[in-house]
């Protein structure tokens, strides 16, 4: 665990260093005038609470309180939020409340795989390796899923599952296993995960005891007076960004103690420019990338924002990025030695190309429909 919490403070520590305004707006997590204590300060606080049982209780108390804290920790989407907003700038794009669209085939609760997978491909272009194997090595949805819905027996050490899914532990499915040998290590590394992540993002709040001078847009460049005290950071000010009345006056985002929330002033926030600005980011890094590595969930995410929007030069860039990653594949998959493999890539491949047909008006699609005929006929053959 040791490199994956030192993977994850350079996370931080790299964002603050590529942007430190936007690294600050990724802290307050701003979505609009809400409470200060939102439901990431609940789920630390909550936690913790499951922690003090975990390590007070023994045999079935403690298993039920390690359940607890695993499934717990995998489902706050302010902290995917928040590591995916850290990703991006440390690439030097901006930081977003909303990491994750809501479209027509989002709109609900993600589950904490789908949530996993969204910030997946970033924590891969951010080279966080350890973090990515955090998430892949401990996430096991099926033990959340049996201990939310009392689908489980605890009988002599051993954890069983019922009516769900096995739980896979080194390659093999399995449908009970040892407490103590399994669940109780695992739950250890995921509280190291939570103390690091908990510990970094409250000490980069108390870090600024005093007021500070940077750099940042808003728009263009400009100063950025980050406000602080013996309580941490308390917001931004802004000097003289909007008139009123031939009257220069302030932007700024700030905590009310009185009121216990985040307020703001002469910041409008324009969904439509602000998805305008988001996009061509997202879009842009994608641009960057010969191949997706790890998931596609992101990026099929921003196609479905797009598609939603339907504007043209958003559905240009998307349809050349769906030729390219089928390109890519398909680059692979003709040099492909092995036939088993060589035989199972076409169907990973096809779907590239023929959302790439479906969304087209501006390519010529010969050369796109000669990949997907001869793809389909390679799946016949099979």
């Amino acid at each position: 665990m040791e490199e994956t919490i030192t993977e994850l403070e350079k996370l931080f520590s790299e964002a603050k260093a590529q942007n430190e305004f936007e690294f600050i707006l990724a802290l307050i997590n701003f979505k609009g005038m809400e409470a200060k204590y939102d439901t990431l300060y609940e789920w630390f606080d909550a936690i913790e609470m499951y922690k003090e049982l975990y390590q007070k209780f023994d045999w079935k108390k403690k298993t039920r309180m390690a359940c607890m804290i695993y499934s717990t920790f995998f489902e706050n989407s302010d902290f995917y939020n928040i590591l995916g907003s850290l990703c991006n700038v440390s690439l030097g794009y901006h930081s977003s409340s909303y990491f994750f669209w809501k479209t027509k085939k989002q709109d609900r609760l993600l589950g904490t795989g789908e949530k996993i997978n969204l910030i997946s491909e970033i924590l891969d272009d951010c080279n966080k390796k350890k973090i990515l194997e955090f998430f892949n090595d401990e996430h096991h949805a099926s033990i959340r899923n049996s201990f939310f819905h009392a689908a489980y027996s605890l009988n002599d050490d051993a954890y069983s599952l019922h009516d769900t899914e096995p739980v896979r532990i080194a390659g093999v499915g399995r449908y009970y296993f040892d407490v103590k040998e399994f669940l109780y290590p695992t739950v250890d590394k995921i509280i190291a995960f939570f103390d690091a992540f908990k510990k970094l993002f409250l000490d980069s709040f108390a870090a600024y005891t005093q007021d500070k001078i940077i750099k940042g847009y808003f728009p263009n460049l400009r100063d950025i007076e980050i406000k602080g005290g013996p309580d941490g950071l308390q917001g931004f000010v802004v000097k003289n960004t909007a008139q009123f009345y031939g009257k220069w006056s302030d932007s700024w985002i700030m905590y009310n103690k009185e009121y216990d929330m985040w307020q703001a002033m002469n910041i409008r926030f324009n969904m439509g420019d602000k998805e305008a600005i988001e996009i061509d980011e997202r879009l842009t890094r994608y641009e960057k990338k010969p191949k997706i590595n790890i998931s596609d969930v992101e990026f099929n995410n921003l196609g479905d924002k797009i598609i939603e929007r339907n504007f043209d030069k958003e559905m240009k860039r998307l349809v050349e990025l769906f030729i390219r990653f089928g390109d890519k594949k398909y680059d692979e998959w003709k040099a492909e030695a092995n036939p088993y493999r060589k035989a199972s890539l076409p169907k990973d491949i096809l779907p590239y190309y023929q959302k790439a047909d479906l969304l087209n008006k501006h390519i010529d699609p010969k050369d796109m429909r000669a990949r997907i005929k001869e793809l389909n006929e390679s799946m016949e053959k099979k």
